[in-house]
């Protein structure tokens, strides 16, 4: 009559091993997943960072370039604002569909990403 007690309790006692080993792989996946969303997150804020930067003096010399050809600088600096005015309005008006939509796709693929 033992034997039978034995294999129950063995066979509880791996369930309950099996149960606990599944929860902190469970915890690791989501450990692994949150960890690599954020690493994405922080490269593609230092990235956008160094590319403002960039667009900054790009945007300086391409203003007084403007207004060396029309020998008034403020007027290079007035047309400069306004193109980036207008890049602003266009991305403002298409935010859902220029911005959203592609940045949350990028962070659900970065949280479901296996590699």
């Amino acid at each position: 009559m033992e034997k039978p007690k034995t294999h129950l309790s063995e066979l509880l006692g791996n369930a309950v091993d099996y149960l606990e080993t599944r929860i902190q792989i469970a915890k690791l996946d989501a450990a692994d997943a949150g960890a690599s969303a954020a690493s994405s997150m922080l490269t593609w804020i230092i990235l956008v960072f160094a590319s403002a930067i960039m667009l900054l003096f790009f945007s300086i010399g391409a203003a007084l370039g403007i207004g060396y050809l029309l020998d008034n600088h403020a007027l290079g600096f007035v047309i400069t604002g306004g193109v980036y005015f207008i890049a602003v309005a266009m991305l403002y008006s298409y935010r859902k569909d220029w911005l959203r939509k592609p940045i949350g796709n990028k962070i659900i693929e970065s949280i479901y990403d296996n590699d």
